[in-house]
């Protein structure tokens, strides 16, 4: 079988680059494909570095059809998206073994392809929540059927609950809060733009109308959700903040939590959840607050609308055509039937889809490679921490030991096993019931936690995720598979290019153990404000005050300052980070090679109107931001590139930020 599935792969593999008139996967756009008549001149690296090394790109590059940006990152998605179908064809096309991964995503597949199938199915496993909610006449029968929407179905609404990594003692799971359902949206998508409003206002409406409300009032209900939602979200913590453990643990005891939701019945409320615990963790305070406000009988009405829609948000994708073809959020805009089913399989299934991937991605030459690149700037770091000179001895022991306790999860976790269980068609399965098998396992799994110790070896990331993470709670750095692949890291880019890319990338993640809110938590994961001495402490919070100043002048598109406290903490991994990668070497060619490796990973085309609402919803900092103000503050740069007062990107020593 095994020869036989790497066979199809092969095959498949062909198919993508043989020219044909077979109806094939497109190939990734490519960045820069139009001539132009006439050329700009080439920015001087020390006026714009980031218009240095990617000029080409920025020039005579186009943002394909369909989408607001297109980038390196957005080249790895494509990249991964490509291999993720070619495995999905495999699974489709191979004889599997029951209870496989090949198995669970073919059957998968087949069943959302199958339309003719889902419309005669219909939705009435899902639906009958409708009649649930809306036979509710009081806020306590509102209560109980959340608490069925979550353990039937894990449809998140007012409340939602998550078991995790307690702060003060990472041994053990603790029972958490967390912010209500927004659908999608963050706090600044509601306060800073009209994206939450519309997206919400569009979902609510459209999901009444496809449960057969009048359109107007659809559009008159579904306008008081976005009402109760936006005036709940104005209550709730800046996006900044939520990160910071001091802002967001908030330990109530049973007497306490009924008291913070005075006009609930919290002991029905946790025993419809299936809840038990002597303690919850709230997260947001005022945002609880503000939602027991509308937990009154005189709202029942615009609450139970809001459930409606929490239903659809979870659940349209899967609804027969007729029903999700009604919701806008849903629209397939021209999509192939065949890559909906992809993008559904691989998100509903990543771990699986991602295990396969790892194993084609994760070649021995490639984890190497990459674990050679992880030692030498683990060592690099090490020598920073020493090296630096407004921290203490104590303080540069306790990092060292930080440093050294850090798990990294490079690639996929070879010893995974899927919680789920997919139903064949043959054996009566469909896609509607096998979905609510898998959000219903993913319940159950999350709860199991709570009597479990934390395992620092879990992954945070399936394989095909494009991205990274640090897990401050755990101490652990997740890189998964996806970045990996050829646009992030290509073992012919060489060594000290890849480590201006992928490494930079390690590094980043490495360094939020360190940033503004990483270094209140020591080497297990235990948040403790008092780790480090006062006078340290103070030390850091100059450098955090002239970091914020710093970007907090830095003008995008000429006009728009970017938000310096916002973006503070991902500000000061990308420059600690990069300090780390570029201490490898001191040889000038070698360090030039891993800063145009670093320009070359963030190169961005981006709609104005789309670059600007990400100034006030992204905690990270725009591209080319992310690229100038970074190498702006590296005194190896101006050595590098012989830049000098006279040009726009220098900048006095006295002022550069130093993270180390």
């Amino acid at each position: 079988m095994k020869q036989k599935y790497i066979s199809c792969i092969l095959a498949l593999m062909m198919l993508l680059v043989m020219p044909s008139c077979i109806d094939e996967q497109p190939a990734i756009p490519e960045p820069y494909d139009i001539d132009t008549e006439e050329e700009a001149e080439t920015p001087d690296a020390g006026d714009n570095f980031y218009g240095y090394i990617n000029k080409d790109y920025l020039e005579k590059g186009q943002i394909p059809y369909g989408r607001n940006s297109f980038g390196t990152m957005d080249k790895i998605e494509d990249e991964m998206e490509i291999a993720v179908s070619v495995i999905i064809e495999v699974c489709k096309e191979s004889e599997q073994q029951d209870g496989s991964r090949e198995q669970m995503i073919s059957d998968l597949y087949k069943q959302y392809l199958d339309t003719d199938a889902r419309e005669k199915k219909g939705a009435d496993s899902v639906l009958k929540t409708k009649e649930m909610i809306e036979d509710c006449k009081t806020i306590d029968e509102l209560t109980d059927v959340m608490g069925k929407l979550y353990n039937e179905y894990n449809i998140r609404t007012m409340f939602t609950f998550n078991a995790y990594p307690d702060t003060y003692d990472t041994s053990k799971y603790s029972l958490y809060l967390c912010n209500m359902n927004t659908l999608g949206n963050m706090k600044e998508n509601f306060t800073k733009t009209e994206n939450g409003s519309e997206s919400l206002g569009d979902l609510a409406r459209d999901t009444l109308v496809a449960l057969n409300v009048d359109r107007e009032q659809a559009k008159s209900r579904a306008t008081n959700v976005v009402k109760m939602v936006d005036d709940i979200m104005r209550s709730a913590m800046d996006s900044d903040l939520t990160q910071n453990m001091a802002a967001i643990y908030h330990p109530y005891t049973t007497q306490s939590f009924s008291e913070l939701f005075s006009n609930i019945n919290t002991k029905k409320l946790m025993d419809s959840y299936g809840f038990e615990s002597d303690e919850i963790i709230v997260m947001d305070v005022e945002q609880s607050k503000k939602i027991n406000e509308y937990m009154t009988n005189d709202n029942i009405q615009v609450l139970k609308d809001y459930l409606l829609t929490c239903m659809m948000f979870a659940y349209g994708k899967v609804m027969p055509p007729s029903i999700s073809e009604q919701i806008t959020a849903f629209s397939t805009n021209g999509a192939k039937k065949e890559d909906l089913a992809k993008e559904f399989v691989s998100t509903v299934l990543g771990e699986e889809v991602g295990y396969l991937y790892g194993e084609q991605i994760c070649t021995e030459k490639v984890m190497d490679q990459a674990e050679k690149m992880l030692d030498d700037i683990k060592t690099s770091c090490r020598t920073l921490i020493n090296d630096c000179s407004r921290l203490s001895d104590d303080t540069k022991k306790k990092f060292t030991k930080k440093l050294d306790n850090m798990i990294f999860l490079v690639g996929y976790n070879k010893n995974s096993k899927s919680p789920y269980k997919i139903t064949s068609a043959k054996n009566g399965g469909d896609l509607i019931g096998n979905y609510i098998s898998i959000m219903k396992t993913q319940v159950k799994e999350s709860k199991k936690k709570l009597s479990t110790k934390v395992d620092r070896n879990e992954w945070g990331m399936n394989p095909i995720t494009v991205n990274a993470q640090y897990d401050p709670s755990l101490n652990t750095v997740t890189i998964p598979a996806a970045m990996l692949s050829p646009a992030s890291f290509s073992p012919s880019d060489g060594e000290y290019k890849n480590l201006g890319k992928l490494g930079h990338t390690i590094a980043h993640e490495m360094n939020h153990a360190f940033d503004s809110n990483g270094f209140c938590y020591d080497e297990n994961g235990c948040y403790n404000d008092k780790w480090i001495s006062e006078q340290d402490t103070r030390a850091y919070n100059e450098v955090m005050v002239k970091a914020e100043e710093y970007y907090s002048n830095y003008k995008i598109l000429d006009i728009y300052n970017i938000n310096g406290k916002m973006t503070l903490a991902e500000n000061l991994a990308d420059i600690g980070g990069f300090q780390c990668v570029i201490s490898v070497t001191k040889d000038k060619s070698k360090l030039k090679k891993i800063f145009e490796g670093y320009a070359e990973q963030w190169a961005s085309l981006e709609m104005t109107v789309n670059a600007i609402d990400r100034i006030y919803s992204d905690i990270h900092s725009p591209a080319e931001a992310r690229v100038n103000a970074v190498v702006s503050s590296c005194d190896s740069f101006y050595e590098v590139y012989d830049v000098d007062q006279s040009q726009k990107m220098y900048i006095d020593k006295e002022n550069r930020i130093k993270v180390w």
